[in-house]
């Protein structure tokens, strides 16, 4: 009977604690590059992305457009490019600043808030340190999805300073994107 109980009080509070949006929680890598005097359309270069990643056709991606504050619940919300894939998430900011634009990157994973109890609880922190496993398969994979997302990142800039007739990224900037 109690062993019911706890079950219950597990998949109550699971049903409460799940993330209803994956957010980034830890965060893994940032990357950012300013063009000063250029102006651009942060939909148009979203798009130009997602159509880059679309094309690769890589399994269990999705995409999708999110808001986040810029600095507190009640000030303005900036859109962000959100990518994720399993264990990865990408959120991608394009925005003009100044008489400039900016295109950032942050790769993270999401926010696991089931895990992170069950990790404070005696005898149950077991349960979720077994859910931190991987493989080489899986390590690959995610180095694939991460290499892909920033390929595409990249090309999606080379296309609008292309456009606009500045120079793109260098090859030192290109390189400082994957780390």
């Amino acid at each position: 009977m109690i062993y019911a109980i706890i079950l219950a009080v597990i998949v109550i509070l699971f049903l409460l604690f799940r993330p209803r949006r994956k957010k980034i929680g830890e965060v893994g890598q940032h990357w950012n590059h300013f063009f000063p005097n250029f102006q651009f359309s942060s939909a148009e270069f979203y798009s130009l992305v997602e159509e880059k990643i679309k094309a690769q056709a890589m399994p269990n991606t999705r995409i999708s457009r999110v808001n986040y504050a810029e600095s507190s619940i009640i000030s303005n919300r900036r859109e962000y490019l959100h990518i994720e894939r399993k264990e990865d998430i990408f959120d991608i900011c394009a925005a003009p600043f100044g008489t400039g634009f900016f295109v950032s990157y942050w790769l993270g994973k999401p926010k696991h808030a089931f895990r992170n109890f069950l990790s404070r609880i005696p005898y149950l922190s077991q349960i979720s340190e077994g859910w931190q496993g991987s493989t080489y398969y899986l390590a690959d994979t995610a180095s694939m999805f991460r290499g892909a997302v920033v390929s595409s990142i990249s090309e999606a800039i080379e296309e609008i300073t292309t456009r606009k007739g500045l120079r793109g990224l260098s090859e030192s900037e290109q390189f400082a994107m994957v780390r």
